[in-house]
């Protein structure tokens, strides 16, 4: 009995002992801390970056794996079982191995996914080097993460205020409060923001890295706030480098007059009150300010200007200071956010869009080698090789049988040289550059975004690594559209812009990457002349002065355009615009489609081009804008394998234009340029010439509108109003507000109407004109009337 106690309590030694030499170390190690986004503020539904800190507070070394995992419930599984114990699944994972000394701390990033369905679960997991779990975290997002988010460089009081106003006008919206030690230097992190504002000086002193961050943000479409008002005396000079480009005066005091009305979305059923008063500020600070080739809103107290894709927009006084009333902020907040690219506004009825993201998953323009050799082999087979067939069998007394010899020898001999040289160039990794290019008015161009897209061949491991200034992202399809149970990870390793690697698939794919970066771009010498001899008839004059061939040319003038299918270099034409008659996307896709000679039309390359070019087209059509497709761009270069190869790249790209042609020292407003403010719209219906902005209106309804002129000239000698005639016009009345009666005087749009000096002095009134159209029944149809103007130097 004691040999058997003795024998029992040696296996339990033994057992405690090997436990012990096996895992001491693991039993230390520890998550202490986990950080991503800003302040654990992040946009759902994206990758990003988590930092993990772990702690081994024993004295061995450890090696093992940290891994983010999301769980899902199985719906398969739940139909199968007819809701019996619902079973959950991995949806998505990624680990990364490590190795930690020991009484030591390291921190480690890693990628991380969050859903908003609410039922997910996701953790982050230690395990040891033979797959043995030793910790598990759950994290849980917050709920207000689905909101808006909104950016403030400033203190909590203002932050108060911002969210106060925001949710007393409709938009509410998680605020974070920004400063120079929570701002990130990678610009994917700010994609949340609706909008960021510059407000106090001394909380926005950036470092370089998230200076680049913010101009990065901007430049791909972010809306970005300076106020200037007394902070700007204490601000710091590195933004009159890009954002504040022009005249910035001294601070003053004295009153301050805001237009209640500004440029809304006019899909909305909006009424302003009558009885409804504008904003007047009195004795309050403010700098007066010019920036260069900006778009004034109420005067200049706001001016708001393009860089990239995105828009910054700067209050000459500070929206948040303490003699402004609640009430009143909430009223200038209201004029800001209207102004800006955001998506508080969703209208109901707008349910058009443009064109996914389908040109980064199609191998459509990967650039396949030349087949002219192949031809070439063939060509001298045929000759060669019938000479010898000939002679041969002329000696065997068979000529007869020459030409069906040759032609069986021609396709064989045809399909053993495809064949070869297909199985050759599939297993050859061929490589593209995609890159979407904005040049702003001031003609400076910003590569806002850059794709690489991999044809890769069987079972091939492909590395890839950044290299100069590349920050390199793998493309993720939309990740709630996967199967279930399938990671976007799948047959990849991703290091946070440091490495990809796709690893041994079984068939040759496509994918593709995406580089972070935004770079500065040469100029593509291409000048635009509008000849406006007649506003009614304009034609365009488009000269390539550059070394580029371009392809699929628009010319954009509002509702109007002008297209050519290819521009040699250093060539010119001139073409009369035509009229966009729906959604500006579905006229570019009609335009390739009927442009297409043969009888097959080529639906992938057409939907390829129509998606590229409308990625780029501005969510604003009040400035004139060309875009257009350069197949053989430059020379790009990433690294493959350790070896950095060259890469075929294209460029599709936009160039702002003036809204103003300066012609003989006269300034002429280009038709589209100036969109009016909305002051009432009644109208049930209404047709799109782009997402969520109509542009014409159909029923009983009532539409009235104020162009306001004081940003484009300093006096107004020649005024021409007219109807779009593509939308049509019927059954409708229209008036002109006659600023000396103060009455609706009635008119006509049926024919275009032209102002002399005794007109404009009838219905201008500090630069603006009012118009009011009514629809008389369901049957009436209306468009937003079209004005230019010829006035002297501004």
């Amino acid at each position: 009995m004691k040999k058997r106690l003795c024998a029992a309590f040696a296996v339990i030694i033994f057992i405690f002992l090997c436990y012990v030499q096996i895992a001491p170390a693991g039993s230390f190690i520890n998550i202490e801390n986990i950080e991503y986004g800003i302040d654990n503020t992040l946009k759902l539904q994206k990758m990003a970056e988590a930092k993990i800190t772990l702690t081994n507070s024993s004295s061995n070394n450890f090696k093992g794996k940290l891994s983010f995992e999301r769980w899902i419930l199985d719906n398969n599984a739940v139909i199968i079982n007819r809701g019996s114990r619902k079973t959950k699944i991995k949806a998505f994972s990624f680990s990364k191995q490590f190795e930690i000394a020991g009484n030591s701390k390291k921190v480690i990033s890693i990628p991380v996914y969050f859903g908003n369905d609410g039922v997910a679960e996701q953790y982050f997991k230690i395990y040891t080097s033979d797959g043995r779990l030793i910790s598990s975290v759950k994290v849980k997002p917050k709920l207000f993460y689905v909101k808006n988010c909104v950016g403030i460089f400033s203190l909590k009081g203002a932050a108060s205020d911002l969210s106060y106003v925001l949710e007393n006008s409709g938009k509410a919206a998680n605020v974070v409060v920004l400063s120079s030690k929570n701002f990130p230097t990678r610009e994917s992190l700010l994609e949340m923001f609706e909008f960021i504002i510059i407000h106090n000086y001394k909380t926005s002193n950036l470092t370089e890295q998230q200076y680049q961050a913010l101009k990065d943000y901007v430049a791909k479409g972010g809306n970005l706030i300076i106020t200037l008002g007394e902070n700007y005396q204490k601000n710091l000079s590195v933004f009159t480098d890009d954002f504040l480009v022009g005249r910035i005066g001294k601070e003053k005091t004295g009153d301050i007059l805001l237009k209640r009305i500004s440029q809304k979305d006019y899909t909305r059923n909006v009424i302003v009150p009558s009885n409804q008063k504008d904003i007047v500020l009195e004795k309050i600070k403010y700098v007066e300010f010019d920036l260069k080739n900006a778009e004034f809103i109420n005067q200049k107290h706001m001016q708001r200007i393009k860089y990239g894709k995105g828009t910054v927009l700067v209050t000459s006084f500070d929206p948040f200071d303490d003699q402004i009333t609640d009430e009143e902020k909430k009223q200038i907040f209201d004029i800001i956010v209207d102004n800006l690219n955001t998506t508080f506004y969703t209208p109901a009825n707008a349910v058009m869009g443009y064109a996914g993201n389908s040109h980064l998953y199609t191998a459509v323009n990967v650039k396949w080698p030349n087949n002219t050799m192949i031809l070439i082999l063939i060509v001298i087979y045929i000759i060669f090789v019938s000479f010898g067939n000939y002679f041969i069998l002329r000696r065997l007394n068979k000529r007869h049988l020459t030409w069906q010899l040759i032609l069986v020898g021609s396709i064989v001999w045809t399909a053993i040289i495809f064949g070869v040289a297909n199985f050759y160039r599939i297993n050859q990794p061929n490589i593209n550059a995609l890159n979407f290019i904005v040049y702003n008015s001031d003609g400076k161009g910003y590569v806002v975004d850059k794709y690489y897209q991999i044809f890769a061949p069987f079972k091939t491991d492909i590395k890839i690594k950044g290299i100069e200034n590349q920050k390199i992202e793998p493309l993720l399809l939309e990740y709630e559209n996967l199967p279930v149970g399938e990671s976007p990870t799948n047959g990849y390793e991703y290091y946070p812009w440091q490495e990809i690697v796709f690893k041994g698939l079984p068939a040759p794919f496509m994918k593709s990457v995406k580089d972070q970066t935004v770079y500065k771009a040469d100029d593509i010498p291409l000048d635009v002349n509008f000849n406006i001899k007649d506003m009614s008839k304009i034609t365009v004059e488009i000269n390539n002065r550059s070394d580029y061939e371009i392809k699929n040319i628009f010319v954009v003038l509002y509702n109007s355009y002008v297209y050519i299918e290819e521009l040699e270099p250093h060539s010119k034409v001139t073409k009369t615009i035509s009229d966009v008659y729906g959604m500006l996307a579905d006229e570019i896709r009609n335009r390739f489609y009927n442009n297409q000679s043969s009888r097959i039309k080529d639906f992938q390359l057409i939907d390829r081009e129509t998606d590229l070019l409308c990625s780029i087209l501005p969510k604003v059509l009040s400035n004139p804008f060309l875009i257009g497709h350069i197949e053989n761009y430059k020379e790009d270069k990433l690294n493959i394998n350790s070896e950095v190869l060259k890469v075929h790249s294209e460029a599709v790209f936009r160039k702002d234009l003036d809204r103003v042609a300066i012609v003989k020292d006269r300034r002429i407003i280009l038709p589209g340029s100036v969109i009016p403010n909305l002051i009432k719209n009644t109208f049930p219906n209404a047709n799109y010439i782009t997402p969520n902005y109509a542009i014409s209106f159909y029923g009983r309804g009532e539409l009235e509108i104020e162009y306001d002129l004081s940003g484009y000239l300093d006096r107004i000698e020649k005024v021409l109003i007219q109807m779009p005639k593509q939308y049509g016009r019927f059954n409708v009345e229209e008036f002109i507000f006659n600023v000396k009666t103060q009455r609706w005087d009635k008119t006509s749009f049926e024919k275009p109407l032209a102002f002399g000096k005794d007109e404009i002095e009838k219905y201008f009134q500090d630069y603006k004109i009012k118009i009011r159209i009514v629809g008389k029944d369901d049957r009436s149809v209306t468009a937003i009337p079209l004005i230019s103007a010829e006035g002297g130097e501004k």
